[in-house]
């Protein structure tokens, strides 16, 4: 059985071997006493109860969000709709990524080397334990986000395999970073405070040299967004209520949400050199996801390109419409602010971007909630680039990586199962058994799909 170190780092600089545990065997609780934390907006409470096991409480962190007048309550509301059509003929293979025993999975994020994390529930649905997706094998990464306390997403992993998310330790649940590699699990420090759940903070992202970052609560109510680099973990303030970060890219630049009070309006934020900027300060807004700078040598040789990227990068994520009527999604460079959802469509919400600029979230059709992919300037169903009859319905993408594979969960035989689209390129991805875990029926069929464009 494989083992890894638990360790803990602090402010100081100093990190401690604390204690060595199994990893995938400890089971946590009976359903009922699994306390699962999401936001406290509408789309935070849609994935609690999507991701919940049977019996678990879900709880909103934060002040509760008022939905205006008008405006619809769920993003599976099914009003607008939007192009259908294929992106340049571009068409994904999918794989079901499986389960832990379960019979739902859920997945939230993936690296360049085609790595997913996620969560999964495991045998008897009682409980769900996070995962790791890797090389066709999903592995539990208990006690990571397993335990009595657990999150919803957002959480990362980087090209090194290393993993932002929590763990419960000392009965709090505190932020942590597991090695996938190595074993660690690197418990980060806190900023002071626990919530009468036993709930301090999370870890949402880390870049490519180890900078994560996350919340922190500093007393029972009031959390803030912290960086963690160098073996130390600091603050990075708010303006003046309550924060939290959600995505750093390579060159350090931080995106998130936070408030002028403490029950204030979120806004979002990006945060560069030391100074947090408001993204779309009229209304509501949050920042989810940024990309990497190019340097304009890198730029003349990306034929993905339609843009120039602003110095800190893009960002995406989401923002109310001025009456106060839908959710939009965003993209923001320091040349423009750009609302990407098209004319009459409803809720839409960008959750990732990936260097090529294209961007995955989700959107209310008229068949209801759908994953989409914005490229080039065109928001597309994903629904619309599989193959058909395969018996999927994608409801929520979540991320994509540089090689334009993107993850999420979707519905397939009225279950909740986390998927891996990868772009049909090639026959020879239909190669050997590899057509079979597309979910074809044959080699053939395979084939004809990568070859179709439209």
């Amino acid at each position: 059985m494989k083992r890894f170190l638990f360790s803990m780092a602090f402010t100081t600089g100093i990190a401690a071997l604390a204690v060595v545990a199994r990893i995938g065997h400890a089971q946590t609780a009976a359903g009922g006493n699994v306390v699962i934390l999401t936001e406290s907006s509408a789309l935070g409470q849609q994935l609690g109860r999507d991701v919940a096991t049977n019996g678990a409480s879900v709880v909103t962190l934060g002040p509760p969000v008022v939905v205006p007048r008008g405006r619809s309550s769920s993003l599976t509301a099914g009003i607008g709709s939007f192009t259908a059509g294929l992106t340049a003929g571009q068409r994904y293979f999918i794989t079901d990524l499986g389960t832990l025993g379960g019979t739902q999975s859920f997945a939230y994020a993936i690296n360049d080397l085609g790595q997913v994390v996620g969560e999964s529930w495991i045998s008897g649905d009682m409980s769900s334990h996070a995962f790791l997706y890797s090389n066709g094998k999903m592995t539990d990464l208990y006690p990571l986000n397993s335990q009595a306390v657990q999150t919803v997403g957002p959480t990362g992993i980087n090209n090194s395999g290393e993993i932002a998310s929590g763990v419960v330790y000392g009965g709090i649940y505190l932020p942590a970073i597991f090695n996938s590699r190595t074993g660690e699990l690197k418990i980060l420090g806190s900023l002071g405070g626990v919530t009468s759940f036993g709930f301090n903070g999370v870890a949402t992202s880390i870049n490519k040299v180890g900078s994560a970052v996350g919340y922190s609560y500093l007393d029972g109510l009031l959390r803030h967004a912290f960086l963690f680099r160098h073996n130390a973990l600091s603050d990075i303030g708010s303006f003046g209520g309550y924060s939290a970060a959600l995505a750093i890219n390579d060159e350090g630049v931080i995106v998130g949400f936070a408030s002028g009070l403490n029950n204030g309006t979120a806004n979002a934020f990006v945060y560069a050199d030391g100074v947090m900027a408001d993204i779309h300060p009229t209304t509501e807004s949050y920042a989810r996801d940024i990309n990497n700078q190019h340097g304009e040598e890198e730029r003349k040789h990306d034929r993905f390109r339609t843009e120039e990227i602003a110095d800190e990068g893009q960002v995406v994520g989401s923002f109310v419409t001025a009456d106060q009527t839908a959710t939009h999604a965003f993209v923001d460079s320091q040349a423009s602010f750009t609302d990407l959802s098209p004319a009459g469509t409803g809720e839409t919400v960008a959750f990732a971007i990936n260097d090529h600029s294209q961007i995955v979230g989700i959107t209310s059709t008229a068949d209801g909630q759908h994953a989409f992919l914005y490229d080039k300037g065109v928001l597309e169903d994903l629904n619309a680039m599989i193959q058909q009859g395969l018996g999927w319905e994608l409801t929520w993408a979540f991320d994509i990586n540089n090689r334009g594979q993107i993850v999420g969960y979707g519905i397939l035989n009225n279950r909740f199962r986390a998927f891996l689209l990868t772009p049909a390129i090639s026959p020879h991805q239909c190669k050997d058994d590899d057509w079979q875990s597309f979910g074809f029926t044959n080699q053939g069929q395979c084939i004809q799909f990568a070859n179709t464009r439209e």
